[in-house]
């Protein structure tokens, strides 16, 4: 009596255990644990609103206490294709903080792992005064860190892919030295990480079956 009675006990846990995934899997749909978002204004045609076109990230052309422009797809002067432009990389009234940066602009909604963009030297790479550099900012727009490439030497044409991976980053700003800067600004790709809700009920539920197994058999 008393094992028919632990089978039917444990018979209802697994029905139980059953119900909870099925609703988990309705009410928290599963995302995939990393994706890479890409996002190509050559794709686009010229004077599109890029600033909202993934929910990951918002695109804005910053001019610091100014304010800021949508990032929209403009028409390259030098290639003739589409591209986000250039820009001058700086401050205004402030200094060290995201809103008071100017350049190219990438707020995200979590921090990426990684970024990357493609960058399109000019003919003003003929100039060693010019340089293409960025800021990288925490979730409260302080200042994490900086860097920048130096494009003299180059050839006018040549791409180059800057490459960005700073722990809790959660913005970045993209500029150059000069006006305009030596390289216009294409396409560019993070990577994310995002939890996966369903697959961690599914392997809680699947812990406390083994606990509330081990226990019956004891």
């Amino acid at each position: 009596m008393g094992f028919t009675c632990t089978k039917f006990k444990m018979a209802l846990v697994g029905v139980a255990a059953s119900i909870l995934l099925a609703l988990s899997s309705i009410l928290i749909p599963s995302v995939a644990g990393a994706s890479i978002i890409t996002i190509d204004p050559g794709k686009y045609s010229d004077g599109d609103d890029l600033s909202r076109i993934s929910p990951y990230v918002a695109l804005n052309f910053l001019a610091g206490s100014y304010g800021y422009e949508a990032a929209t797809v403009q028409t390259s002067s030098f290639s003739g294709g589409q591209v986000f432009g250039t820009f001058e990389l700086g401050w205004t009234e402030c200094v060290d903080r995201y809103e008071c940066a100017m350049g190219f602009g990438m707020a995200f909604r979590e921090s990426p792992h990684w970024v990357s963009l493609s960058i399109r030297f000019t003919n003003l790479v003929l100039n060693d005064l010019s340089s293409i550099g960025w800021f990288a900012f925490d979730a409260s727009g302080d200042l994490l860190t900086t860097g920048f490439i130096n494009p003299y030497g180059g050839q006018p044409g040549q791409y180059y892919a800057l490459n960005i991976a700073v722990p809790k980053m959660h913005s970045l700003v993209f500029g150059g030295g000069d006006y305009p800067s030596a390289g216009e600004f294409g396409r560019f790709s993070f990577a994310v990480g995002v939890p996966e809700p369903s697959t961690l009920v599914l392997s809680g539920l699947g812990l406390a079956g083994m606990v509330l197994l081990r226990r019956r058999r004891r």
